[in-house]
């Protein structure tokens, strides 16, 4: 792939940002957050 994200998804608030994985405790996958600095969107993983 060569695009800009790669495998990341666009964010679906600001459109400009991709979501990537931040650790939080032991699930590397439990938030992500938009790259785009200005945008705050954040998804929780569902239980």
């Amino acid at each position: 792939m060569s695009e800009e994200g790669g495998i990341f998804v666009k964010c679906p608030k600001c459109g400009n940002g991709y979501l990537l994985p931040f650790s939080y405790k032991d699930d590397v996958f439990e938030k992500w957050k938009c790259s785009n600095n200005e945008c705050q969107y954040t998804v929780f993983k569902k239980e």
